[in-house]
């Protein structure tokens, strides 16, 4: 009787000792599981702001480039009024007398 008292109190602490290493290995895993969670997240957000500092150059070449068409595009206008003004100002002024004293 104190031999199977003696096995059955060995068989338990030995369940104790299985269950407390099965504890100690789920928070390992789980801290391993949260470690592996943040570097992913940091990864991401690395590449993440990679694509946007990417994005944002080809954004800003971009946008110079239509400012630059838009300018050179106001200047071409300006030079075309210009070149009519001086080819018609005269006919003009004469039209608008006309119509003022008519």
């Amino acid at each position: 009787m104190q031999d199977l008292l003696k096995r059955i109190i060995k068989m338990d602490e030995q369940a104790r000792k299985i269950e407390q290493q099965a504890k100690d290995e789920k928070i390992k895993s789980e801290a391993e599981v949260e470690q592996l969670k943040e570097q992913i997240y940091n990864d991401y957000i690395v590449r993440a702001k990679d694509r946007v500092e990417k994005n944002i150059a080809v954004d800003r070449e971009n946008a110079e480039k239509r400012y630059a068409q838009a300018k050179q595009h106001q200047q071409d206008m300006k030079q075309e009024m210009n070149r009519l003004y001086e080819q018609n100002k005269d006919s003009w002024v004469d039209e608008i007398v006309k119509r003022a004293l008519a």
